[in-house]
C-alpha cells in the first residue's frame, strides 16, 4: 500500500479543511498512485524482495523491474535448484549506470571469480535486494523527517506515538530502522499505520528511533495530486460524462489521462517493460 503524495499536501492544494473526507481522499491518492504505476509500467515505491532471472552471460539486464540495490546475488550453474554461487558486488560484478539510479544492468567483472550469471540455467539467478524507481537519485530514497518514535514499539502495534505528528502526513510511507510503515491517519502525535509494508517485516523498535520519509520524483508527486484532485471533483457531476448547463448548454467532461499529467509522466515510462 503506497501513495506518492501526502494527504495534507493534497488538502492544501484543493482547499479542504477538516478531517471528514480524509479516508476517501487517501483512498483516491492510493488509486491515483497505482494509475501512475500502470501508465509508466513501473513502480516508484521501494520493495524489498527476492527476484529470479534466467541465466545470462556476462551481462544481465533488469527489464521488468527497476533495481536500486543488491543485498545478495546467487547463481545456480547446473540448474539443480540450488544457488551454490554467491557473487560479490564490485568484486565479481558491477551495477550500471555506475553513478545514477535505478540500475538497469549488471555486468561481470572480467577480473573477478565468475565468467557469467548462471548461463544455461533457466532459473539461474536469485537476487535479494531493493526494487523500484525510488526518487531516481539514490539507492536509499528517503530523508530524515525531523521526528522520532516516542515509545517502545512491539511487533504488532499499529498506533505509533511520535515526538511531532506535524512532521508527517497520512499517505506517506516511513522507515523505522529496516521496517517500512504506511501512515493511514494522524491524530495529534499518534500515527495509525500499516506495519511491515513493501516486503519488510514488522519488528520491535526502541524509543527515539529516527523516522525517515520516502521520497519520489516531483513530477510523480504532482501527477498524483492532479489526478486525485480531478477524481475528487468528478463526484460533483455524479461521474457523468455529459453535464447540462442552462447557461452553456451541454458540456462534455474530459475523460482519460489528463494531458498535463501525461506530459509529467512520459519521461518516466519504462521502455522494454514487456520483454
Amino acid at each position: 500500500m503506497n501513495s506518492y503524495a501526502g494527504l495534507t499536501t493534497l488538502k492544501n492544494r484543493i482547499s479542504i479543511e477538516g478531517t471528514g473526507d480524509d479516508s476517501q481522499l487517501r483512498l483516491l491518492l492510493e488509486a491515483s498512485s497505482r494509475a501512475v504505476d500502470k501508465y509508466c509500467h513501473r513502480f516508484f515505491y521501494v520493495l524489498s524482495a527476492i527476484r529470479y532471472f534466467s541465466g545470462a552471460g556476462s551481462e544481465l539486464y533488469f527489464k521488468r523491474e527497476d533495481l536500486l540495490s543488491v543485498t545478495t546475488l546467487k547463481t545456480d550453474e547446473d540448474g539443480d535448484g540450488t544457488f551454490e554461487n554467491t557473487l560479490t558486488e564490485n568484486t565479481d560484478f558491477f551495477l550500471f549506470p555506475l553513478n545514477s539510479y535505478p540500475k538497469i544492468r549488471a555486468e561481470i567483472n572480467p577480473n573477478g571469480n565468475f565468467s557469467g550469471f548462471g548461463l544455461g540455467s533457466k532459473r539461474g539467478i536469485k537476487i535479494e535486494g531493493e526494487f523500484g524507481y525510488g526518487d531516481g537519485e539514490s539507492a536509499s530514497p528517503y530523508s530524515n523527517s525531523g521526528t522520532t518514535t516516542n515509545e517502545v514499539l512491539d511487533i504488532s502495534e499499529t498506533d505509533v506515538d511520535v515526538v511531532s505528528g506535524s512532521a508527517l502526513e497520512a499517505g506517506q510511507t516511513i522507515l523505522v530502522e529496516s521496517e517500512q510503515m504506511y501512515i493511514k491517519s494522524i491524530s495529534s502525535n499518534t500515527l495509525t499505520v500499516i506495519r511491515g509494508v513493501n516486503g519488510t517485516s514488522s519488528a520491535t523498535h526502541a524509543i527515539s528511533k529516527i523516522i525517515y520519509i520516502y521520497a519520489y520524483p516531483s513530477p510523480i508527486r504532482e501527477s498524483v495530486i492532479m489526478l486525485t484532485s480531478r477524481l475528487w471533483k468528478r463526484k460533483d457531476s455524479a461521474f457523468a460524462t455529459i453535464i447540462a448547463s442552462p447557461e452553456l448548454g451541454q458540456i462534455e467532461v474530459f475523460r482519460g489521462m489528463d494531458t498535463d499529467v501525461k506530459s509529467f509522466l512520459t519521461p518516466f515510462v519504462k521502455s522494454g517493460w514487456f520483454a
